[in-house]
């Protein structure tokens, strides 16, 4: 019986370093976050990338009637010209891939507007951002850092 002492001593031992470890590691980084020296380090990571940002510009023209169009002044008319920074460059080939599922998205934004909205630059931001944020979920990798209106006219 007391050959085993050592054997159990042992496996005492070495569950404890393995519940020390497990906590240290896992629940408390979990409670009280990452130290701050790791998320200084994860921010610089991410704020020097390798690649820079890859402009495309192959979504055209698009010719729409705002949500509100048929008002007492008459038919209104939205012209816009969108183009997308997107990172990293081969997430472009996706983009030519899915272009009409792009678009389609981009119409129904935009459709659903009405014209107070599409005049005032401060609300175009926010559908930059709309867009931006709808056209990441249908991308399976890479991602649209901008939205550029290179032509915006709404008669």
């Amino acid at each position: 019986m007391n050959r085993y002492i050592p054997v159990v001593m042992l496996v005492v031992f070495g569950q404890a370093i393995i519940a020390y470890l497990l906590v240290d590691q896992v629940v408390l980084r979990r409670l009280y976050g990452l130290p701050i020296e790791e998320i200084r380090e994860t921010q610089a990571d991410i704020l020097i990338g390798d690649e820079p940002e890859a402009i495309y510009r192959g979504l055209g023209e698009f010719l729409l009637t705002p949500s509100d169009a048929a008002d007492t002044q008459g038919l209104r008319h939205l012209r816009a010209t969108i183009s997308l920074g997107v990172s990293p460059t081969k997430a472009k080939e996706q983009l030519q891939s899915q272009n009409p599922r792009l678009r389609d998205a981009i119409i129904r934004i935009l459709t659903a507007k009405a014209v107070e909205k599409l005049d005032d630059p401060e609300d175009r931001e926010f559908i930059k951002d709309e867009i931006r944020f709808t056209l990441n979920r249908l991308l399976k990798q890479g991602e649209i850092l901008e939205v550029y209106f290179t032509d915006f006219i709404v008669q």
